[in-house]
Formats: structure tokens, C-alpha cells, sequence
């Protein structure tokens, strides 16, 4: 069974005096577990509304998300990291790891374990102590994405969560996101604008069409794992994936522009 299964997933806003928008259409997609794959497209395609869909944050107007949940799992069936800052500044960084796992419950020394770990995992084990205030743009998307881990959830979506950063701290955190995932295996959706980001991390890209969104194309990522970020980008393959996806979108991109 797939971890996730979305159905013919169509989604309309009401934009008032009658007037509407459709965000998503007839979009039907299958992601496996432990799978990790991108969701690409031009601007306002609809990608973030199907991340908010699948996490619970918005309803679909018509078809369905059935997600296969881990009857042994103890954690949370999706977390979610955003582009935007999304840290409680009156929280310490590892506070802020933690937050999720305090409130489910968790045991204060499985707590402290856990926050422990996911810190130290992505370099802030000195910083633990300090608020989003005194941290850098990277630094907090890295408490972000501990938080994230830290809540032990079987779905991670994350929705351009390193859009914001610069290139050479972006391409940082992506290593770091995938030393995580290569460790502990979660399902991954990650909306992302950047074609670069999207073939580095996936094992499959979601390619969807200028609004209303549908799904163009399904494209795998067969270069090996684990990658190097920076060498990745020579292996010829590589550059046939970009070529491919650039063929799909620069229609769309262009009209949007």
C-alpha cells in the first residue's frame, strides 16, 4: 500500500463578488515510504496548496489524501516546515526542537534524547541555548528542520523551506537534510522553485502544470545515492534531468514571469 495516495484532488478558492479560482485539478499521485519526492512548477501552480492539503491545513473540494499510517508508530503522521520563519522567538533553540514532543507527551528524558540528537545532528549544539533572535537565517531554517525530525512524524513536508537562505548556505543545508533522511528514512514531499534542489534531493519529481495544477509529468531520479551536493552537479545525467525539466516548465515560466 502507498504511504500517501492522492485521488483526483481538485481545489477552487472563493475570491469573493462571485469571482473563483482554481488551484488544483484532477491531480492523482502515489508516493511510497520512505520515498522522497519534489513537487516543481511555475509560480502559483498550486504546489503549496497541495502540501497544505496533504497536511491537513486545507480541504480539497473534490476528490481525496489516504495516507497508510505505522500502527507501531509513536510519532506525528506529518510535520511541516515552511519558507517563512516559523519558530516561537520566546523559545530557546532547543525549546523549539522539543516544543512538538512536549506537547504529544513524550517522557521528558525520551524528550531530552530526541532534542538532544536532532541539535546535535544539525550543527546547533552550541547555539542550543540561544533564541531565533540571535541566530542567522540558516541557523533557524536548521532548528526548523530539527524540529521537524525531532517530532518523529511519518510524512515531512517541507515547503521551500530553504528558498530564503543563500546559495552557499542553501547548498549546506541540503546536505545536511539528506545525511538526515539517509538516516531515518521519512516520506518527504518538498515543494521547491529550484530545478537544482529538486534533482540533488528526490528520488522522484512531481512536475505540475501552470494553474490549474495538474500533473505534467513524473520524473525519476536515478542518479545514485549517497550524493554530493556540489560534485553531483557534473555527472552528465544530471545535467539530462535539468534539460528535461527545463522543457516541461519554460512555457509556463515564461508566461508567468
Amino acid at each position: 500500500m502507498h504511504k500517501i495516495d492522492i485521488q483526483r484532488l481538485s481545489k477552487v478558492y472563493q475570491l469573493g463578488r462571485g469571482r473563483t479560482m482554481q488551484a488544483l485539478d484532477d491531480v492523482s499521485l502515489s508516493i511510497e515510504d520512505g520515498e522522497f519526492v519534489s513537487v516543481i512548477g511555475a509560480s502559483g501552480c498550486g504546489k503549496t496548496t497541495l502540501l497544505r492539503i496533504i497536511g491537513g491545513f486545507e480541504q480539497a473540494d473534490a476528490g481525496c489524501v489516504q495516507i497508510s499510517r505505522d500502527p507501531k508508530a509513536s510519532g506525528l503522521a506529518t510535520s511541516t516546515v515552511f519558507q517563512e520563519e516559523s519558530l516561537f522567538p520566546w523559545l530557546t533553540a532547543e525549546q523549539n526542537v522539543g516544543y512538538g514532543s512536549r506537547i504529544r507527551g513524550v517522557p521528558a528524558e525520551r524528550r531530552k534524547a530526541l532534542v538532544d540528537y536532532f541539535i546535535g545532528k544539525v550543527g546547533l549544539t552550541a547555539f542550543r541555548g540561544s533564541y531565533p533572535n540571535q541566530l542567522s537565517g540558516g541557523m533557524r531554517q536548521r532548528v526548523s528542520v530539527a524540529r521537524a525530525f525531532a517530532n518523529e512524524p511519518e510524512i515531512l513536508l517541507m515547503d521551500e523551506p530553504f528558498g530564503a537562505l543563500d546559495e552557499q548556505t542553501r547548498l549546506v543545508l541540503q546536505e545536511e537534510l539528506l545525511k538526515l533522511w539517509s538516516e531515518h528514512r521519512r516520506t518527504v514531499v518538498f515543494v521547491t522553485h529550484n530545478l537544482d534542489e529538486s534533482i540533488t534531493l528526490s528520488d522522484r519529481i512531481v512536475v505540475l502544470s501552470a494553474r490549474p495544477g495538474r500533473v505534467r509529468a513524473v520524473i525519476p531520479v536515478d542518479l545514485p545515492r549517497p550524493r554530493n551536493v556540489v560534485a553531483l552537479r557534473s555527472d552528465p545525467r544530471y545535467a539530462e534531468i535539468y534539460q528535461q525539466l527545463w522543457d516541461l516548465l519554460q512555457t509556463d515560466i515564461h508566461a508567468t514571469a
